[in-house]
């Protein structure tokens, strides 16, 4: 587990992770971006109450497989079992309820959201929603 950052350093964090808002695409990151945000989502992660993550992706597979790696990540151990669909999709999943949702996507979107949710007033500030961030963030080589 990782230990929460200081609540002075929320601050810079959303800072870093707030560049990715406003992309369509997420960027090609290098080893030491990629451990660097997978280290502010953890910090974040650590500090709020639960998450909700969604997917815009070309296929479900894509979608899924992304999916899992974030949740394991974040510490969610979830089978997501979900119906067969074609072309591409959006996928959300709340941690607090466990429940997922699917459909079909034709937005030019791709990557995942983050929005980390808070009920303490101290952590009011990274309560938001972070990315796109890429798919394989979590199966990415790290520095």
């Amino acid at each position: 587990m990782v230990s929460p950052i200081p609540t002075a350093d929320i601050a810079t964090t959303r800072k870093r992770l707030n560049q990715f808002s406003g992309l369509s695409k997420p960027p090609t990151l290098s080893r030491v971006e990629v451990a660097q945000v997978r280290q502010d989502l953890a910090s974040f992660n650590d500090l709020s109450d639960y998450q909700t993550l969604g997917i815009c992706a070309s296929s479900l597979r894509e979608a899924k497989a992304a999916m899992e790696a974030f949740l394991a990540a974040l510490g969610v151990t979830v089978t997501l079992d979900l119906p067969d669909r074609e072309g591409a999709v959006y996928l959300k999943f709340n941690t607090l309820k466990g429940a997922w949702y699917l459909d079909d996507y034709s937005g030019q979107s791709r990557g995942v959201l983050i929005t980390f949710h808070s009920s303490e007033p101290e952590y009011e500030e990274l309560m938001g929603t972070y990315g796109p961030f890429p798919f394989d963030l979590f199966s990415h080589p790290s520095a």
